[in-house]
């Protein structure tokens, strides 16, 4: 015959006398419910501490936001239109997505409306011809409004 081995806890309170017994699995269970709380206060605590780091800096949407408000104005409720960059980031495409929604950036030049993201806004001109586009609209802070020629 198998015995269980169990923890006993003895205590005794004015002669009465109190048995606690735990089998290996409720230790178990009780050491894993500790080991998740201890990792979800070291989490908050880690969460915490990077939004006291971060605290008062902008994060590129709301540094980005200005930028695109013109050109959002001056483009068609719907529809596509291109995209030209002087960089080949990821993040600024991404971003002129999330801005001109719901209109759907085309990753090339060969729409009638094509709309140039730049670092430099010196720039959007050589990028422009290169590209046999006009300018339509430079709103001055790197972003710009192109049509094809057709």
């Amino acid at each position: 015959m198998k015995l269980a081995r169990r923890a006993e806890i003895r205590l005794s309170v004015h002669g009465a006398k109190l048995r606690i017994m735990y089998s290996w699995r409720t230790k178990l269970g009780i050491s894993l419910i500790l080991f998740m709380a201890l990792l979800a206060l070291g989490t908050l605590a880690r969460y915490r501490s990077v939004l006291r780091q971060n605290a008062g800096k902008a994060d590129a949407v709301t540094r980005n936001a200005p930028r695109f408000e013109g050109l959002r104005a001056a483009l068609p409720p719907r529809g596509t239109v291109g995209y030209i960059s002087d960089t080949d980031e990821l993040e600024a495409y991404y971003l002129t997505q999330y801005f001109l929604a719901p209109v759907v950036v085309a990753h090339d030049a060969g729409r009638d409306l094509v709309v140039a993201n730049v670092k430099s806004p010196a720039a959007i001109a050589t990028l422009a011809a290169a590209h046999n586009l006009t300018v339509i609209r430079d709103f001055r802070n790197g972003v710009a409004l192109l049509r094809g020629k057709r």
